[in-house]
């Protein structure tokens, strides 16, 4: 009897540790899930593509009847060499300009970045990233605007640009600036060069696509616009 009942304890306990094993392998891979639920990444750092060119597919994707979203070389890019250069267009009659990238996946849950640099503008100096995007008419913008120094989650209808959720941060033109929005069903959230500025509730246009937007002559650069969902 006294050398079976260690032997039943050790049995014991050799099932305990493995139960409790199995538990923390399953907490472990639920937590990674949890924090790294994006299994998809799409980037555009535009370096692949020609300086001076309109990438192929980006015409067709863009509001503007004039080209006006072109590739350049700037020796300050945060991915050298390249960045995508949306141009200011004389006397033009549009307010708003809308670049969708080309193959942006359609979600509802994704975890976006950007940098941008604003670099003229008379009328304004405002860009922004695009989420949610359903047409032209029913899209989601997340608006920096250095005039006002402030960044605004707005939301375009066919009669409006609804701006309901607004920020006071520095803005400076002419340096670079790195925007994230995290989108689910739930609603967005946006953080500007590390700082969580908003975070809506809002399930209207609730999946769409992504990309980049200007306002009125706004002269700007963008790089690094990366997607994970």
């Amino acid at each position: 009897m006294s050398t079976e009942k260690p032997r039943l304890n050790r049995k014991k306990r050799l099932a305990i540790y493995a139960g409790i094993t199995v538990i923390g392998i399953i907490i472990a891979f639920y937590n990674t899930q949890i924090a790294f639920p994006y299994k998809h990444t799409v980037t555009w750092d535009f370096d692949s593509y020609q300086n001076g060119t309109s990438p192929q597919g980006f015409a067709s994707m863009s509001t503007d009847k004039t080209p006006s979203w072109v590739v350049q070389t700037v020796s300050d890019s945060p991915s050298k060499p390249n960045v995508l250069v949306k141009l200011p267009i004389i006397d033009n009659v549009t307010n708003t300009h809308l670049q969708i990238l080309p193959n942006s996946p359609s979600t509802d849950n994704a975890n976006i970045t950007m940098k941008f640099k604003i670099v003229s503008g008379e009328k304004a100096r405002s860009v922004g990233m695009i989420v949610r995007f359903i047409d032209d008419q029913h899209y989601f913008v997340l608006m920096a605007d250095s005039m006002a120094n402030r960044l605004s989650l707005c939301k375009q209808t066919p009669e409006f640009l609804i701006c309901s959720y607004d920020k006071q941060i520095s803005i400076a033109p002419g340096e670079w600036h790195s925007l994230k929005a995290i989108v689910s069903s739930q609603g967005i959230a946006a953080t500007l060069d590390n700082h969580l500025l908003i975070r809506a509730n809002d399930h209207n246009y609730v999946s769409g696509q992504m990309g980049l937007w200007t306002k009125a002559d706004t002269e700007a650069y963008f790089d690094d616009f990366k997607i994970q969902y």
